[in-house]
């Protein structure tokens, strides 16, 4: 579940963003596509493809008055990940904020992130806040399995670095985990991240979080459809 495309603010850049105008005509709608290849599939503070890389792309519609949506697809362990979205963004006062519903969609090959989501699929209510390069996302589980499972993220971004520092709350303790992931955007298309995660669940138990740091390097593109 792609962590750049899950908080869609003015102040933190992200391919989604679009203008907070109030314009309704079709020729201020704006289509696009991208593609983007990494040596793992980051996804909060975990590596969902620890035996390779992955391939990803979306295509996406914005429109002035900040209302978008979207497609993303990737690859994954095994299988892959298509996840769908809608919501409206925009920015008052210098506060940017955004509220988004996401659906992720799973093939039945148990290869999901999260215990009993291989044949079914997930959906979060996205909440996010930014202001003068300062973030916070909300990520609010609403599927009847998982929907008191949380995620949040706390974020800052300076020029070419950000941070961001994201843990969960979990219905049934024991599995919470927090990480901090800073990236690096080197041009419009090459980044790279580092991601430290920390639990209490031991190494033995199948449920533990990989402490070592992971390194991301992705390459990404957009076009204008």
């Amino acid at each position: 579940m792609k962590l750049k495309k899950k908080f869609i603010s003015v102040a933190i850049a992200s391919v989604l963003s679009v203008p907070a105008g109030m314009v309704a005509t079709p020729a201020q709608a704006e289509t696009s596509a991208s593609f983007a290849a990494s040596n793992m599939y980051l996804w909060r503070g975990q590596n969902l493809t620890p035996d390779g890389g992955a391939i990803s792309g979306s295509l996406d519609y914005g429109h002035e008055s900040g209302f978008y949506a979207g497609i993303w697809t990737s690859t994954e362990t095994g299988g892959h990940e298509t996840d769908l979205y809608l919501g409206f963004g925009g920015e008052a006062g210098g506060l940017g904020y955004d509220i988004s519903f996401w659906e992720y969609l799973y093939p039945e090959n148990g290869t999901a992130p999260m215990d009993g989501l291989s044949d079914t699929d997930a959906s979060e209510l996205v909440v996010g806040l930014s202001y003068e390069g300062f973030g916070f996302g909300a990520y609010m589980q609403t599927d009847s399995d998982n929907n008191d499972d949380n995620y949040f993220t706390l974020s800052y971004e300076m020029d070419k670095v950000s941070f961001t520092y994201g843990f969960w709350d979990l219905e049934k303790p024991g599995n919470e985990y927090g990480h901090l992931t800073i990236g690096y955007a080197a041009t419009d298309e090459l980044s790279f991240a580092i991601s430290f995660a920390d639990n209490d669940v031991p190494d033995t138990d199948p449920a533990a979080i990989e402490e070592d740091p992971l390194f991301q390097v992705t390459y990404s593109k957009s076009f204008d459809l």
